[in-house]
């Protein structure tokens, strides 16, 4: 039943993999959902949707790494392979590559950022969190929806949105389509115009079918291409920074097809669940290996050195195909024990083919061709259950074991940069069994109030690297180990003053063994794992308050605390004990407030309305050796409109100061230093016809 206006409705997620009321889940997640997520950037969606929730940094790394981040500290910085990852992003249930798309949000329900360890559910390599994006199903409503939005530096952006009953009661189709472009805003000094340029085009269709009323089947094929000109090594503290010197420009062509089907039947005493889906993923980036403004400040040598068309190039082709099948039973939703259980079935293979040639010496083990290819097969059996313990004390244990095959072929062909071998081979493989779990007590002090305490195990299977760069010296390539950790956490979640203010909180404590953190290797400009120990501990504190039945505030921040520990002394990383990890700000923060009031007054029909945030992030290490620091930053963002009962029509702001902030950086020396740059102001006018 729905609740009176002044207090804030229930939300219901499925953070354990059935149905639950937020505030009765003992984890620490964020739900966005409704206007907060309807405003997120449609261009940088990871990076906008990361602070919007306390402790979670999207790591901006560009290239083909587009799902990459870290909660409370634990993540891997710069993946060397599409699974070396510890934050796993999930759209509806199916797990993403972290060289896939990244999610665009088109026609979605909600996003749940669970943090802390969550293998026991959501499986491999989620050590650090996961992120829940639950897409909008098919309904028996007829509904028609247009939106086009206009901005500055040639930002457009066009969406359909469209929902029918095919057959009455049992068979409804939804179909959802966008298309934004963005200009870019970090000029080329050598080409002209601007590179950072986006262009995003996204469709999904979807079939409801409900032959009885105990039996749902949903089936969902998507479409996404991503293609952007987003320099990755721009000089730090340039004239007029940002401003990029490469040619050609770096460009990174992305494609996904994603097909999904589900089936639900509830038994009674027990729902089944089925879950299948297959992933089609390819992207081909063109990158100029020498920004002329980088190598001039490094190497002294006149800019026009490095400014050669073509003289330092890579291309690199992935593609990826990923199949899941997961079958659970499951409690119903008003059962006193709820618990889980279930099997899951997933394949990947990937393919990395790479032509790259270069002038400069430094560049001699990114040159030649390559043909690397990957697999991966993971077989698991889960279950979890929170059991009435004495009173309102509840109790939660889960497990998941979990059986890994991975091989990888390397093949390299030199071009004749001196310094290479004409040709290696190689081929490798491993086997690996693991638990992952968590266990947990929870007490439930009122309907509104309730504490609770876990221990959770997290794991990060090892791998191989992705990118060979000791095959053109005539060397093997050396796995990359498991990461293993603890994390420990206590929380409370609340709902006060009639439900119109909720407060949830929480403290953790992670210890990482073997943490896949990153070195970046100045010669050859390219990443390699460097497995080290860490620690990180913390809290977050999120509230909501809605003041009157128009009118609501929220907000959140998180404290992390992330340091290196039994790092070996003179580690050729460059890292130290009490170190802090890369990309982890100390603090993160948000706070928004969204209000409507009627436009009566002025002779009108429907409201006016009005919502803005401001997101921080703190300061972050660049790399593993502490070399320099990303400054912290905030952002601002608002919209303004009027809206009626089948049209809307507003004006917004993305980034509003135009705060060009340092989203990733790797140092080339002490001298010189480059970074990633985020996007900068958008301002602009847009309208929804609905039909």
């Amino acid at each position: 039943m729905a609740r009176p206006a002044i207090q804030l409705q229930e939300i219901t997620v499925t953070a354990r993999k059935r149905p639950e009321v937020e505030k009765d889940v003992p984890i620490s997640l964020t739900t966005v959902e409704g206007a907060q997520l309807e405003d997120l950037s449609k261009t940088r969606s990871n990076a906008d949707l990361a602070r919007s929730v306390p402790n979670f940094n999207f790591v901006d790394l560009g290239g083909q790494s587009s799902n990459l981040a870290n909660i409370r500290g634990v993540g891997s910085f710069s993946p060397v392979s599409p699974d070396d990852t510890s934050v796993v992003f999930y759209v509806d249930e199916a797990p993403q590559s972290v060289y896939g798309i990244a999610p665009n949000l088109l026609d979605t329900e909600r996003v749940e950022v669970l943090r802390g360890p969550q293998g026991t559910l959501f499986g491999r390599n989620a050590q650090g969190g996961a992120v829940n994006i639950v897409s909008r199903l098919p309904t028996f409503d007829r509904s028609f929806s247009l939106t086009g939005e206009w901005g500055t530096k040639g930002y457009g952006l066009g969406e359909l949105i469209a929902n029918s009953p095919l057959i009455a009661d049992l068979l409804a189709g939804r179909v959802a389509m966008r298309y934004s472009n963005y200009g870019g805003d970090v000029p080329n000094i050598l080409l002209g115009g601007n590179d950072a340029a986006t262009k995003i085009g996204a469709f999904r269709g979807s079939l409801l079918y409900t032959p009885t009323d105990r039996t749902t089947v949903t089936f969902s094929g998507s479409y996404n291409k991503d293609d952007d000109t987003v320099p990755r090594w721009l000089l730090r503290g340039a004239a007029d920074f940002p401003v990029s010197a490469v040619n050609p420009r770096n460009d990174v062509d992305r494609e996904n097809q994603n097909y999904n089907l589900k089936v639900k039947h509830d038994f009674g005493p027990i729902v089944f669940d089925s879950v299948s889906n297959f992933q089609r993923t390819t992207s081909f980036q063109v990158t100029d290996l020498t920004d002329s403004l980088v190598f001039s400040k490094l190497t002294g040598l006149p800019r026009a050195f490095f400014s050669v068309p073509g003289a330092d190039i890579a291309n690199i082709g992935i593609g990826e195909n990923t199949w899941m099948q997961e079958l659970r039973l499951s409690a119903p939703k008003e059962s006193a024990i709820a618990w889980t259980t279930g099997l899951n079935l997933f394949r990947t293979e990937v393919a990395l083919d790479g032509n790259a040639r270069s002038i400069t010496p430094a560049f001699a083990t990114a040159t030649g061709i390559r043909n690397n290819d990957f697999s991966t097969n993971s077989y698991a059996a889960f279950g979890e259950a929170t059991v009435p313990l004495i009173g309102a004390l509840k109790g939660t244990l889960g497990l998941r074991a979990t059986h890994e095959e991975k091989t990888a072929s390397y093949r390299y062909n030199g071009v004749g940069t001196p310094g290479t071998v004409a040709s290696y081979a190689q081929d490798l493989g491993l086997k690996d069994d693991f638990l992952t779990g968590r266990a947990g007590l929870s007490y439930d002090w009122t309907r509104d109030f309730m504490t609770y305490v876990t221990a959770a195990r997290g794991y990060v299977t090892g791998g191989f690297p992705a990118n060979s760069i000791n095959n053109p010296l005539g060397k093997p390539e050396a796995p990359f180990a498991a990461s293993t950790s603890w994390t420990y956490e206590a929380g409370f979640k609340s709902e006060l003053f009639g439900h119109r203010v909720k407060l949830t909180g929480a403290l953790f404590f992670n210890d990482v063994k073997n943490g896949h953190l990153f070195v970046f290797n100045v010669p050859t400009a390219s990443f390699t794992v460097a497995t080290l120990d860490y620690q990180s501990w913390g809290g977050e504190l999120e509230g909501t308050v809605r003041l009157t039945p128009t009118f609501e505030v929220f907000g959140g921040v998180g404290i992390t605390r992330a340091e290196l520990v039994n790092v070996p002394i003179g580690s050729a990383t460059g890292a130290k004990n009490g170190g802090r990890v890369p990309n982890v700000a100390p603090v993160t923060a948000n706070v928004g407030f969204q209000h409507q009031v009627s436009a009566a007054h002025l002779g009108l029909n429907g409201d006016f309305f009005v919502r803005g945030n401001y997101q921080f992030v703190g300061t972050r290490a660049a790399d593993v050796a502490n070399s320099f620091d990303l400054p912290s930053y905030g952002i601002v963002n608002g919209k303004f409109g009027w809206k009626g009962q089948n049209f809307k029509t507003y004006v917004f702001a993305n980034n509003l100061l135009d705060e060009r902030y340092e989203a990733f950086g790797q140092s080339f020396g002490p001298t010189t230093q480059s970074v990633r740059v985020g996007q900068g102001r958008i301002v602009g006018l847009g309208a929804t016809a609905k039909f």
